[in-house]
């Protein structure tokens, strides 16, 4: 089930209205709230040993547990690694603090085009980025000789009319859909909705499916090139050996997990240095190289080598690169015009 603003709001309503002193955590324990294969334990041994603060990891599997956990109080979470989207509902309804530059030095060696501070003023910010990913397409090579070099060929084409799984996730479908059009995967203006909808209507016919699982129907021979988030690719299709992985000329949408402190923190400051320590190149490209994800650290790209930069569902070209757009989420309003193309598009 996809949480919108109005579940997020729904929920806070109900809370209680206790004082947060009534929340607060005892002790000098760090409550720290993350999902699976992101952090380990090695790492927050590592970040005890060195500044004497333990940290209480709790996981969540899906995104209505992340916000249960988050909104229940118990504990009250000092850090949270959580989705963009996620995060967007969090700073929409007010739930996180700012973070303060001064005790996050680490944040220098982030790649500034994987970093969105865009808030006012610029010396405020909610969340920095731990994990990124992209939107690209995955291609069975014994099909397809030689990697898809546009989003035409699964966009615009018949040339594998039957074989094309497209994501079935109207947001991102739309907004890779925009971006190959010439338009901000961000414009959520009518015509430009319209737009994309009218191509995709056309396209339809040679689409195989719409689906949330692509890397399955890519697996059971089912499809030939799939709409797949990078994700998915690493941890279903890469290890086989039999599907490549690209990200199309004219860019892609930029996915991230973060990591942002709630308003109801115990202790900001020791969160800081949490989110700092996570941050630091030699922590970065080990979990990376474990866990199997992409940094947004650029000086840990150097300590993960050729493998990784050479690796497109890890660290794509430098000119799709500077093509791609961090993706961010449409008002309320915006997001009904979404829901009414796609209605449009699934009916006709």
């Amino acid at each position: 089930m996809a949480f919108t603003r109005r579940h997020f709001l729904a929920a806070i309503a109900a809370l209680p209205l206790l004082p947060l002193s009534a929340h607060a955590n005892h002790g000098k324990d760090l409550h720290f709230l993350t999902c699976p294969d992101s952090v380990d334990k090695k790492a927050l041994q590592a970040f005890q040993k060195e500044l004497d603060i333990e940290v209480q990891m709790e996981l969540y599997n899906d995104e209505t547990q992340f916000i249960a956990k988050f909104l229940s109080g118990k504990p009250r979470y000092d850090t949270v690694l959580a989705s963009d989207d996620n995060i967007a509902h969090l700073t929409q309804t007010d739930l996180l603090g700012t973070l303060s530059r001064t005790l996050i030095p680490h944040i220098r060696q982030l790649e500034p085009r994987l970093v969105a501070l865009d808030t006012k003023p610029k010396q405020l910010f909610f969340s920095l980025p731990l994990i990124w990913g992209t939107v690209g397409i995955a291609y069975r090579k014994s099909v397809v000789s030689s990697p898809p070099e546009s989003w035409k060929t699964v966009l615009d084409s018949d040339q594998y009319a039957g074989r094309i799984v497209l994501l079935s996730e109207k947001l991102p479908l739309f907004q890779i859909i925009q971006k190959y059009l010439g338009h901000s995967i961000n414009d959520h203006k009518p015509k430009v909705i319209e737009e994309a909808e009218k191509l995709l209507i056309k396209q339809k016919p040679n689409i195989m499916r719409f689906s949330n699982k692509p890397a399955e129907l890519l697996r059971s021979g089912k499809a030939d090139l799939a709409m797949i988030w990078s994700s998915d690719f690493l941890k279903i299709l890469e290890r086989t050996g039999k599907f490549g992985y690209t990200v199309p000329k004219e860019g892609t949408l930029i996915w991230q997990k973060s990591l942002c402190i709630p308003k109801h923190a115990g202790d900001p400051v020791a969160a800081h240095k949490l989110i700092d320590f996570l941050l630091d190149k030699e922590t970065a490209a080990r979990l990376s190289r474990k866990f199997r994800y992409a940094t947004p650290n650029k000086e840990a790209w150097a300590l993960l080598g050729e493998s990784y930069m050479n690796n497109p569902a890890l660290s794509p070209p430098e000119e799709v690169l500077s093509a791609s757009e961090i993706r961010q989420f449409p008002l309320p309003e915006q997001n009904e015009l979404y829901k009414t193309a796609w209605k449009r598009v699934l009916g006709g």
